[in-house]
Formats: C-alpha cells, sequence, structure tokens
C-alpha cells in the first residue's frame, strides 16, 4: 500500500489532521509547483459507494467511482503554462455526504538562461578545446557563426555545458567567432547569450607581384614578373596552359623574379590562364597566394553578316537582294535547284541577288544558302522557301442560301477547309469533292503539305494533336483566320461554324409545298458524301435527286438511293452552278490514326456537349455507308477527334 500522501513535485502541502466527517479524504489539500505532479490520497467512505467530479481540464481523478470502504485515489496535475496561479476543487461524494478537496497550483516560473563560465575566451593559433558551462530552466539551442569554432551539441535542456572546439588559424590576422546561446522554442523572453573567441594569428608574410596581368598580342612573346616577399616562393601553372612555358627557376627565396614565353596564336580563339605564386612553408599552416592573370589574343574572328537570313517567296516567285559583309573573302553553296544565285563568291562588303523561280505545281519548296569564309570556318545559313502554286477551282461555285433557323440563312464555304503548318496558310479545297485522306497521319508543327482533319475547336493551334480530351476545353472556330480560295483571299472572322441547334434545323428542312428534305447522300465524282440543297431548290427532271428520309430518330438514306445519285464531274457542276453543298466523306483521325477515308464523314460543330469524368464531348454531323443503308445523324464525338471543318458565312 502506497503511503497516504506521495509528492513527485517540490514544494507541495499537505494538511494531515482527521476530518470528522464519515465521508473523509487524506491529505484534505494539494498545493503544487508550477510543474504539477502526481498525488496519491486515501478516501475513506464506510457508509457506500463513492464518486470524485473535479472543475478544471488540468486535474485528472482515476478513479473517479467506488465502493465503500477505502481506497487509494491517483490525482495527477498538468503542469502551469499561465504566468497566474491556478485553483480548483475535488468533490467527493457518498449519498447525502460531500467532501471538496481544494486544489493550487503555483504561476509558472519565469524563464532564465546564463553563461556561467567565461563570455570571453583568447586562444592561440594553434586553437582547442574549451567548455561553456550554462544554467537554465528552459530547452536552448548553441550555434557558431564560423567553421573554425564548432560546438559539440546543438540543442539542450536545464543546465549543461557545451565544448567549443576552436581549430589552428591558416591566415595572419585575428579572428573572432561568437558562439550564440538561445532560447529554442518557449521561453523567448530569457534573452540569449553570446561567447567571444578571439584566435591569434599566424605570422605575416608579405608577397606581391608586379604586374599582377599581362595580355600577350596574337604573335606571343617573352615576360618577367616581379616578386616582392619576406618569405620563400614557388611559381606554377594554375591551369592546362601548353602554350606557356616556364623560364628557368620556378623557386625563389625573398624579393626576385621569374620569365615565361607564350607561343603565337595559331587559331582565332583567345586563350588565358594563372600563374600561381605561393608561399613556400614547412608548417602545415595555409601559405600566402597571390596571382597573376596571363592571355592572349587569337588571330582576327572572321566577321560575317547576311541579311537577310531567310526568304518566303510567294509561288510567283521573284529577285531578293541579300548583303553578304566580311573581313574575309567567302563563297556560297545551295541546296535546290528552284533558285539561283547572281554571284557564288566575294571579298569584303557584297549584294548577291536570289532568283527564285515560279511555282509549276502546288507542292511547297524549301531550300537554303550557306555562306562560308575562307579563314576560320565562320558561315550564316539562308533558308529559301517558295509556296506552292494555288490550283484554280474548275467550275463554277455559286453561294445560295441554307436556312439555319426560323430568321437566320448561311452561305457554304466552297470547300472544306485546308491548313499548311510550314507557311501557317489556310484555304478552302479546290473543289468541293476534295479531301486529304490518309496523309492526315503528318499531322505536325513542322508538316509542309496539307492536312484537312482537325480536333475541335483549334482555330488557334490547327496541328494541336493531343488524345487527351482534357486539352480542348474551350472552342477557338477557324474563322478567325484569313483563308484563301484560289486567288480570292477573305479577311480573317468572314467564316464561322455552325452549331448544332443550326446543324439539326438544316437537316430538317423541307421543299416548300413538299415532304422532300433538301439532303441526301451521293457520289461526286466518285466520291462518297452528303449533298445538302440550297432552301429555293429547284427539282428536275434532267438533274434526278433522291432525298432522306427521317426514320426513328435519324435520317436514313437506302444504299439503292446511291444508285440514282451518283453523278459524273460536269452533272455535279451543274448542280454546283445552282448552289448545291457537297461534303466529302473524308474520313477521322483516331488517336494518331486515320480510318474510314471515303466510308465515313464527321464534321464539328461549335457546340459542345456533355462531360464525363474522363471524357469530354462535342457535337458533330457524322454520315457512314454501312452494307445495307446509309446514316446521317448529330452525334457526340470526344474532342482529340480529328474531324473535317466545313464553316459557313453569315447572310445579314
Amino acid at each position: 500500500m502506497l503511503p497516504a500522501l506521495m509528492l513527485f513535485a517540490a514544494g507541495c502541502k499537505d494538511k494531515n489532521e482527521p476530518s470528522s466527517k464519515t465521508l473523509s479524504v487524506n491529505p484534505e489539500l494539494i498545493t503544487c509547483p508550477d510543474a504539477g505532479g502526481d498525488y496519491t490520497l486515501t478516501l475513506t467512505s464506510p457508509n457506500g459507494a463513492w464518486s470524485a467530479t473535479t472543475n478544471e481540464s488540468w486535474i485528472r481523478v482515476t478513479p473517479t467511482s467506488g465502493e465503500k470502504g477505502t481506497t487509494e485515489v491517483r490525482i495527477k496535475i498538468s503542469p502551469n503554462k499561465e504566468s497566474a496561479e491556478t485553483k480548483g476543487v475535488i468533490t467527493f461524494t457518498s449519498g447525502e455526504e460531500k467532501v471538496e478537496m481544494p486544489v493550487s497550483r503555483a504561476a509558472k516560473a519565469a524563464p532564465y538562461l546564463r553563461v556561467v563560465s567565461e563570455k570571453a575566451l583568447n586562444t592561440p593559433k594553434e586553437g582547442g578545446t574549451y567548455t561553456v558551462q550554462v544554467e537554465s530552466n528552459i530547452k536552448w539551442s548553441a550555434s557558431s557563426n564560423t567553421g573554425w569554432a564548432k560546438v559539440n551539441k546543438g540543442v539542450s535542456v536545464n543546465n549543461d555545458n557545451i565544448t567549443v572546439t576552436v581549430s589552428p588559424a591558416t591566415t595572419p590576422e585575428e579572428t573572432t567567432a561568437t558562439i550564440t546561446i538561445a532560447p529554442y522554442g518557449e521561453g523567448e523572453a530569457a534573452g540569449k547569450q553570446e561567447v567571444i573567441i578571439t584566435r591569434g594569428s599566424t605570422e605575416a608574410t608579405s608577397l606581391s607581384v608586379d604586374p599582377t596581368e599581362i595580355t600577350a598580342p596574337e604573335n606571343g612573346g617573352s615576360f618577367t614578373v616581379n616578386v616582392s616577399s619576406n618569405a620563400k616562393w614557388r611559381v606554377y601553372k594554375t591551369w592546362d596552359m601548353d602554350w606557356l612555358t616556364l623560364s628557368g627557376s620556378q623557386d625563389g627565396d625573398g624579393n626576385g623574379s621569374f620569365s615565361f614565353s607564350i607561343e603565337e596564336a595559331t587559331s582565332m580563339d583567345a586563350v588565358s590562364g594563372i600563374l600561381t605564386i605561393e608561399e613556400d612553408r614547412s608548417d602545415n599552416y595555409k601559405p600566402v597566394v597571390t596571382q597573376v592573370a596571363v592571355s592572349r589574343k587569337g588571330k582576327a574572328a572572321a566577321d560575317l553578316t547576311v541579311a537577310p537570313i531567310a526568304i518566303n517567296a510567294p509561288a510567283e516567285g521573284g529577285h531578293f537582294p541579300v548583303a553578304v559583309k566580311s573581313n574575309y573573302p567567302w563563297t556560297a553553296t545551295t541546296s535546290g535547284n528552284f533558285f539561283s544565285l547572281s554571284s557564288t563568291s566575294g571579298d569584303g562588303y557584297s549584294t548577291i541577288v536570289v532568283s527564285v523561280n515560279p511555282a509549276t505545281d502546288e507542292r511547297e519548296n524549301t531550300g537554303y544558302i550557306i555562306i562560308r569564309t575562307s579563314f576560320g570556318n565562320e558561315q550564316t545559313r539562308i533558308n529559301i522557301k517558295r509556296a506552292g502554286k494555288e490550283p484554280e477551282p474548275e467550275g463554277t461555285y455559286v453561294m445560295r442560301p441554307f436556312s439555319v433557323s426560323e430568321t437566320k440563312q448561311v452561305y457554304f464555304a466552297p470547300g472544306n477547309l485546308q491548313y499548311r503548318a510550314s507557311s501557317a496558310a489556310y484555304r478552302f479545297a479546290p473543289h468541293q469533292y476534295d479531301y486529304i485522306g490518309a496523309e492526315n497521319v503528318n499531322i505536325s508543327s513542322a508538316y509542309s503539305g496539307w492536312i484537312d482533319l482537325f480536333g475541335w475547336g483549334t482555330g488557334y493551334n490547327p496541328t494541336f494533336a493531343s488524345v487527351d480530351d482534357h486539352d480542348y476545353t474551350s472552342f477557338t472556330d477557324w474563322g478567325v483566320n484569313s483563308i484563301r480560295y484560289g486567288n480570292t483571299v477573305y479577311g480573317a472572322h468572314s467564316w464561322r461554324t455552325l452549331t448544332v441547334d443550326e446543324l439539326e434545323y438544316l437537316m430538317q428542312r423541307k421543299k416548300s409545298g413538299t415532304t422532300m428534305f433538301l439532303f441526301g447522300m451521293a457520289k461526286v465524282n466518285g466520291v462518297l458524301g452528303l449533298v445538302l440543297l440550297p432552301d429555293d431548290w429547284v427539282f428536275s427532271s434532267e438533274l434526278v435527286f433522291i432525298a432522306g428520309t427521317f426514320v426513328a430518330g435519324n435520317y436514313i438514306v437506302m444504299k439503292e438511293v446511291l444508285e440514282t445519285n451518283n453523278y459524273t464531274l460536269e452533272q455535279w457542276q451543274e448542280m454546283e452552278a445552282k448552289g448545291a453543298v457537297f461534303l466529302p466523306a473524308a474520313g477521322d483521325r483516331l488517336n494518331g490514326e486515320v480510318k474510314y477515308v471515303s466510308t465515313t464523314g464527321c464534321y464539328w460543330t461549335s457546340t459542345s456537349g456533355f462531360d464525363t469524368p474522363t471524357n469530354l464531348y462535342a457535337k458533330q454531323l457524322m454520315f457512314s455507308s454501312s452494307a445495307t443503308e446509309i446514316s446521317i445523324f448529330p452525334t457526340n464525338s470526344v474532342r482529340d477527334d480529328g474531324c473535317s471543318v466545313r464553316l459557313v458565312q453569315d447572310i445579314n
């Protein structure tokens, strides 16, 4: 059995006079220091079960209830973090009886931190080991402001010693270090303490050179450096300097000199290095050092400037002057057979003329000219690019009105949108039935061919081909760009993309007074696609056209229709002159692979579709040919698909 009261913290008081109450505790009060403590008291309850409660969170009672008889009760008092004394009560109850035990806890003691050993230490140049005594009632840290005076521990608590190790001096100057002992965490009010260590110096050495910097001409030469010193010294090359040779002895004692020679330059490169003059000591102290910076000029560098360094010629070609300025003779070599030079060599300042031949086909041509100096091999490249000849559309495309809402009509562009990255050029396909097909797999920012399958909304970045739909969160219309059609150039913002609502309205138009829709699948010049007829289309017996029908939410066209809607080039040109629009089945680019060319057409709208956690969708017009029938319907598609674009122009 534990004694009636066990005090685990200094300064506790008790009162042991017996109580006259039947329910009693011994002792009857607890007085604690700021650190708190653990206590045991004896509770006597002869008449029945008892319970204990307290009104303070810093007092913990164990157990809080018991049976009749005598029970040892443990009291745990938490440390006081406040600057004021705290008081509380533990209430013991048995039936109608009640005993209240007062508990008091002293205010937190003020923090202190002091160095009781010497605060100023003078050490010899050899250094040594020293002890610093610290008295404290808090956690504290010790640190040094220099590497040559090191403390053996960083953090300690209460009273403790630290050891400071001072390294030997390496310079001829007296040096000082500061050891800082500071509160760590709480207790900042204690303030920090400092110990200043002063270390003796090595014997001073006088060492200087004249000159301290030498710049040799390109033909080199011989040079002498004077040394002033009161000690022995030696000289050596700090860097790899095979172009410099030290002459005679490299050692000296007191005042003296040393000589060296520098070889003549054999290239345009300048070279540099360091000669180090070092005190020759016999002890372990760091020697005094001085240096001479040595450099040699290279042969005169080739100075070649060429302007311009890029020529972008139109398909018509032309003549382009190029200014060449060089301090050495130069020659020009070419790569490319679509241009020629007025001169292939020169000296000093010259002007050559680059004559670019007119393009004969649609291909873009690239080449270059290399201008190279006769000495130093200095060279500049001039890149030459000539645009391909734009094909002139055959036949006559006539823009007729198409209704896309109750109040709005549009004109369709004369062909699918196409883009060439190497010249950043947009155009409409030369014919409505033209498409690129499998070559769309070459999509890149450097490709010199044409593409016509685009990710959704890539008007500012048409070669963007990420396979992550979340990279296509916003729509930029392709119509923001200038677009060419033959010799016609449409300005920026002349065209736009249909919305899905406009598309659905367009596909539900019927010829006035009939049940015939104004669209249908067809073959034009052997190409499968979708024909759209303008609002004012007049059906005729000369050009028979079978339109689509609406079945179960989709527009369905039986394959037999294609036997009728199969037009020669001449027949199509006649329909085109009346305003008919043809969307070819140009395929789809899926994950970098081009599929379904000539069997499926997919055309973007500007309308985004619903989102899922893994995919973002956009609306498109899709039509395809199966074994038995052809379906035409608006649908959702992931935005990283590469689809065709046919723009429209609002009719004001």
